[in-house]
């Protein structure tokens, strides 16, 4: 059984895989800064969250 799961379908491509994940990389389309530090954490919060794991963030903008 295990087998028979394994072999099924085909191997995708890469064209293809991105195809089916809308091939968009959203960090391709950020221009921000790479690095939000404590006095910035509005400006970060600010941010598309699909942009907010493009860039590193300071821990003191979550609370911690």
């Amino acid at each position: 059984m295990k087998k028979s799961i394994l072999n099924l379908g085909n191997t995708l491509n890469k064209a293809e895989q991105k195809l089916i994940n809308g091939g968009l990389n959203q960090c391709d389309t950020y221009t921000g800064p790479n690095y939000y530090d404590e006095n910035n954490c509005e400006a970060f919060h600010a941010l598309p969250s699909y942009h907010q794991n493009c860039a590193r963030v300071h821990h003191l903008c979550f609370g911690l």
